[in-house]
């Protein structure tokens, strides 16, 4: 029979353990989710939630579970039931082999990932999750987006706004349902969207031509554009990183670190883009921006990401 889809959140790893063990698995884990968003405060990407293995079946519906042991007793609760789950062959090659990571998809759900750490001793295992941690991280970081891109843009999507913005600008993303349109400025070039609560916006930014030259300029153009364009919203230094890397079509100046308000006590994560886009002769700045004080802000900041990523220029619109 057809699998029920996975259920929780995509940014949660479930992991079933001994308690004994729990430091070490911990400690595993952040091998190959190493990603730490600051918002001041360090926040993991992927939050880890331990659960008794003989609580395991109530959480064989989530989408990200881990399932953890070290050793051969079988006395440990977890160490049974990793031996019973996994196939004869698959547990030698973990005891005894080099396969001490075990990545399965759709075990007891659609769109779901089990993660079976298991080993002889935690050095075995931790020298594995060295050499496996970016392949393992890829499977879950393409599983998050598929998800998400299907809960943002799938059910319900603002496609008469987005085509307006198309016919006006030249340019287009796909915009959520619930976002409203906070700033609008043709004569600016300024487009700025947002909802509550939690707070997200999202602002573009375009300029005819090629307005910056090098890093130093670029730095300087996007924070000027959050200062000018979006009042009193400033850039802290603290964690401000500023890279050159691929983004959809384009080399892009890549942001990301800690916005503030500059009359109240308000700040949080953001993430930004700067670009040039030959077809429309022009230069854009996106910027996104969490505000959602003491709750997860990891997940709320990669759904506008993904919505950043939806970005395209008409091709057609500039022959």
């Amino acid at each position: 029979m057809p699998k029920r889809n996975a259920l929780g959140a995509d940014n949660e790893l479930l992991v079933v353990c001994s308690k004994d063990l729990q430091n070490e698995m911990r400690s595993v884990l952040s091998i190959i989710f190493s990603d730490t968003l600051f918002t001041p405060q360090p926040e993991p990407l992927y939050r880890l939630v331990f659960v008794e293995p003989n609580q395991y079946s109530k959480i064989k519906q989530n989408v990200n579970i881990v399932f953890g042991s070290i050793g051969t007793d079988l006395s440990d609760p977890g160490t049974k039931l990793v031996k019973s789950l996994l196939s004869k062959s698959q547990y030698e090659d973990s005891m005894h082999g080099a396969n001490q990571l075990i990545l399965s998809k759709n075990v007891f759900a659609q769109d779901q990932l089990v993660l079976f750490i298991n080993g002889t001793t935690y050095s075995q295992i931790k020298n594995r999750a060295h050499e496996q941690a970016s392949k393992i991280l890829s499977y879950y970081e393409t599983l998050y987006e598929k998800r998400q891109k299907k809960h943002l843009f799938e059910n319900a999507r603002q496609e008469d706004l987005e085509k307006r913005i198309l016919q006006a600008y030249g340019w287009s993303m796909k915009i959520p349902w619930g976002y409203t349109i906070l700033q609008e400025d043709q004569d600016r070039g300024i487009f700025w969207i947002g909802r509550d609560i939690p707070y997200r916006w999202f602002a573009i930014h375009w300029e005819d031509g090629l307005v910056v030259s090098d890093s130093a300029s670029a730095d300087q153009y996007f924070r000027n554009f959050t200062e000018e364009m979006l009042g009193s919203i400033q850039l802290n230094a603290y964690k401000f990183s500023s890279e050159l890397e691929p983004f959809n079509d384009w080399t892009t100046w890549t942001y990301g670190g800690i916005w503030e308000h500059q009359e109240e006590a308000q700040g949080g994560p953001f993430k930004g883009y700067l670009f040039y886009d030959g077809i429309s002769n022009k230069t854009y700045a996106i910027f996104l921006l969490v505000f959602h004080p003491g709750n997860d802000k990891s997940l709320l900041l990669k759904q506008l990401d993904f919505m950043a990523h939806s970005f395209f220029v008409d091709e057609n619109g500039y022959y």
